[in-house]
């Protein structure tokens, strides 16, 4: 008993003290989150026949599987104790974790063209307007508060996570421009065909722009370890 307590004493210590370690934990809880998010948005598009929803659903699949793999990868890191084989280890993982957020990034132009194409409306009850707003919500304001913490961290796989937490907040407030366009307008068309289109190649662009920035700084992380 009093083994179990000192472990979970251990626990909460890290937990409080440790921002990497704090990273890594939440993670596993964002991962759920993102999860739900894009079991929430297949449920959407089967119901309203949404095929927006649909290629957004995949989209949160692709961002929640690229999530356990970084969670995985600092596992299986911190199992090797040897400081050099983590270090090596580390960037290999951060070099994979980068071209996958970029291909990622790059497969979004998908749902993308359907908001801005898309010629009918879909009539969302006010349910999915809140739901989504309350998930956009809680990743901006998750992904603001890690981003800048995180830029101390000299631990890249926690830098990762921060990194894909802000793509998930840039296009869940993608999500919610579709879904209260649908619920509170009439559709992508008229005067909200140009805002839309404007809004949502601003945010593809960065996104894409940010993803070759990250792929760019995996390749030197791996050179430099290599080297040494």
């Amino acid at each position: 008993m009093s083994q179990k307590k000192e472990n979970v004493h251990i626990f909460f210590n890290n937990l409080r003290k440790d921002f990497a370690y704090r990273t890594f934990i939440f993670s596993g809880l964002s991962f759920c989150a993102t999860v739900l998010f894009a079991g929430y948005n297949l449920f959407l598009g089967i119901v309203y026949g949404a095929a927006w929803n649909i290629c957004i659903c995949i989209y949160f699949v692709f961002l929640a599987l690229l999530r356990a793999y970084a969670i995985l990868s600092e596992h299986r890191t911190f199992v090797a104790n040897e400081e050099e084989k983590q270090e090596k280890r580390r960037a290999r993982a951060f070099f994979v974790q980068s071209v996958s957020l970029f291909a990622v990034d790059l497969a979004l132009v998908a749902p993308i063209s359907l908001m801005v194409m898309q010629d009918r409306t879909v009539d969302y009850s006010t349910i999915p307007a809140i739901a989504v707003a309350a998930y956009t919500t809680y990743r901006i304001v998750l992904s603001a508060r890690n981003f800048f913490k995180a830029k101390s961290q000299a631990n890249i796989g926690v830098k990762m996570l921060r990194n894909i937490g802000l793509m998930d907040a840039l296009v869940s407030v993608l999500s919610l421009q579709y879904t209260l366009v649908m619920t509170f307008g009439n559709g992508v068309d008229g005067e909200m065909l140009p805002l839309c289109a404007f809004s949502s190649f601003a945010v593809w662009t960065f996104l894409v722009g940010f993803s070759v920035r990250i792929v760019w700084v995996a390749v030197h992380e791996l050179q430099r370890v290599c080297k040494a």
